[in-house]
C-alpha cells in the first residue's frame, strides 16, 4: 500500500483558540506516536490566527484508520465540540 496524508481545516472561534491549542497537544503527541504516522503538523495561519491546518502523513489506508479510532483523536473531536466556527473540511490524498 501506499503512503495516505490528509490535511485537515480547521476555523475556530477567536475567543476558543487557547483552548483549541491546548486540546491539541495530546492529540498531536498520540497521534505522532502511532507506528503508522509518519508525520504529524499543526499550522495556525499568520495572516487569520483562527485558521488552523493539520497536516498528517500515514504509512496506509490502515494506519488512517488506526487513527480515526484511537482514544487520542475520539477524545479531541468531544473536547473541540463548540470551538469551532463551521465544521472542518478534511481532505485525503
Amino acid at each position: 500500500m501506499e503512503k495516505k496524508t490528509i490535511v485537515a481545516r480547521a476555523k475556530v472561534l477567536a475567543e476558543k483558540q487557547a483552548a483549541f491549542l491546548n486540546a491539541t497537544e495530546a492529540l498531536i503527541q498520540g497521534t505522532r506516536a502511532e507506528r503508522g504516522n509518519i508525520s504529524y503538523t499543526l499550522y495556525q495561519s499568520t495572516e487569520n490566527p483562527s485558521d488552523f491546518i493539520f497536516y498528517e502523513e500515514y504509512k496506509d489506508e490502515n494506519a488512517m484508520s488506526v487513527h480515526a479510532a484511537s482514544k487520542h483523536f475520539k477524545s479531541f473531536v468531544e473536547t473541540i465540540d463548540g470551538m469551532l466556527a463551521e465544521e472542518m473540511v478534511i481532505e485525503s490524498f
